[in-house]
């Protein structure tokens, strides 16, 4: 599985918001360790992440974003998948090698943050300049 490396790209503007995403990509990181306690830092990482969308979903609403119910959408969507994951590992324990669950948490929230929560960040940036 790659490693996520935060860089300023992937800044929105918001020093707790940068924050929220720089741990997350640290525990998606460390989901591929291999002394990782898999199902202890799935959970933290999907309570993490439950409360970062509750974060964000605020902090857009307090900005009047326009794309809010969109970005929304998206935040659910993640949670239905990560949900069924989920229950798909408890099913069937996955093997050690199976990094079915990194590799959708690494190209979704890079792929969330870099395109998604960018477009809040320029929204923000466009309207302070006008």
């Amino acid at each position: 599985m790659p490693v996520i490396a935060w860089t300023e790209s992937m800044s929105v503007g918001s020093d707790a918001l940068d924050a929220d995403h720089k741990m997350l990509i640290g525990m998606i990181n460390g989901l591929g360790q291999p002394d990782a306690d898999f199902v202890a830092l799935f959970h933290a990482l999907v309570e993490y992440t439950c409360g970062h969308f509750e974060r964000e979903e605020a902090h857009l609403e307090a900005i009047d974003y326009p794309g809010l119910d969109s970005h929304r959408a998206q935040h659910d969507a993640f949670t239905d998948r990560v949900s069924d994951l989920l229950r798909q590992y408890r099913e069937t324990p996955f093997e050690r090698s199976d990094s079915r669950v990194a590799d959708f948490l690494w190209t979704w929230l890079k792929s969330h943050i870099l395109i998604e929560d960018m477009k809040y960040a320029a929204w923000t940036k466009a309207r302070h300049t006008l």
